[in-house]
């Protein structure tokens, strides 16, 4: 859910200066978490890179040894081949990383009561992510807003002020006829 100025207000905030620094904690709390996120993705990207070099050394070792018997190559295949497996799942769950944490961030400003609650309703095979990264929800949010109307809050329309002047009005501003030559005409 995504803090705004109104609902600071609405709170009984009304010192601009305390709505300024609370906006700017949240902003730095968002950021904190986005950064957060990130050096996860790239501590496990960096662990898996390494993994990846440490296999392709051992492959190229196997390789270059010249004359190796049957048992030797038949090692070889096999490593090869669990090499190509390991590869193969180190990039989906890569993947599956990215996406979740992507939606998890996508979903802190859908109105939600509670975004982890949100995200067990979400099939992440189903969403796929634009070339920013970012997840393309609006089809699945709005399905869930019709079918689990109690996993958002209520979005109620900005109510629009109704100003007036008080006191009597100026002399001659009023357009209409005599009073009496509207009674007459209904006649």
């Amino acid at each position: 859910m995504s803090l705004k100025r109104e609902m600071l207000v609405e709170a009984g905030i009304e010192d601009k200066a305390v709505i300024d620094n609370i906006m700017q904690a949240y902003g730095a709390g968002i950021e904190n978490a986005k950064t957060q996120a990130k050096s996860e993705l790239q501590a496990e990207n960096e662990t898996l890179k390494g993994q990846l070099e440490q296999q392709s050394q051992a492959i190229k070792d196997l390789q270059a040894k010249e004359g190796a018997s049957e048992e030797s190559k038949q090692q070889l295949a096999d490593l090869q081949a669990q090499f190509e497996q390991y590869k193969l799942d180190s990039e989906a769950n890569l993947a599956q990383v990215t996406k979740t944490n992507a939606v998890a961030l996508a979903l802190k400003d859908v109105g939600a009561f509670n975004s982890n609650d949100l995200m067990k309703f979400i099939d992440l095979d189903k969403i796929e992510l634009d070339e920013a990264g970012k997840p393309l929800l609006d089809d699945t949010i709005n399905g869930l807003r019709e079918t689990s109307p109690y996993l958002f809050q209520a979005q109620e329309p900005q109510p629009q002020p109704n100003i007036t002047v008080g006191g009597n009005p100026t002399a001659g501003s009023d357009k209409q006829g005599d009073a009496f030559d509207e009674i007459l005409s209904k006649y």
